[in-house]
């Protein structure tokens, strides 16, 4: 019990140090100097240079889709290590739509909170989907998988585009990729 006293009194002591450090010593202060303008065409050229060059979330979404179906026959095959670098896959993806554009307009102009949305499906769906490989349980995989699907298509209509129905894939979207966890070749 002294013990933890003493590591707790410790503590307050270099923090109390810290806090007069920075009253006394003050953080340094950051001045403009009269040549450092900001130069406002350049910035707007840069700006519209990025913009050109991020990709839009129709793009972003083709990519998405192209890890989700990997995984769904990842998880077929019952290889789980490769499931895992899908379902990884997948998740990034989405993020990386998020980065791009958490807020997207509808057809109708509509402004969507897809970072909101994400939240929930982060927590839900894609948690069971995540639990069901690391327990490496085929019909608890097929079952969050497809509740993920249905997850997808609620985002899809909160962003105004209900026709866009996602599915369970029918074909193997990656023809040279081995699902087989039992491959011998290459080796």
């Amino acid at each position: 019990m002294i013990k933890g006293f003493v590591i707790f009194l410790c503590g307050v002591l270099i923090g109390g140090i810290v806090v007069w450090k920075g009253l006394v010593f003050g953080q340094p202060k950051v001045t403009a100097s009269a040549d450092s303008k900001v130069d406002v065409a350049k910035l707007g050229s840069d700006v519209e240079r990025l913009n050109n060059i991020t990709p839009n979330l129709s793009h972003v979404m083709a990519d998405v889709s192209f890890q989700f179906a990997n995984l769904w026959y990842a998880g077929q095959k019952k290889n789980w290590p490769l499931a895992m670098f899908y379902y990884n896959e997948t998740r990034g993806r989405i993020r990386w739509m998020l980065r791009i554009n958490p807020n997207p307009k509808t057809p109708q102009g509509d402004v969507v909170n897809l970072q909101g949305i994400f939240d929930g499906i982060d927590t839900s769906s894609l948690a069971s989907l995540k639990e069901a490989i690391e327990k490496k349980n085929s019909s608890d995989f097929d079952g969050a998988y497809k509740q993920m699907l249905e997850s997808c298509y609620a985002c899809h209509k909160s962003a105004g585009r209900p026709y866009l129905r996602p599915m369970v894939p029918t074909s193997p979207p990656q023809t040279i990729l081995n699902y087989d966890p039992e491959a011998k070749w290459p080796s």
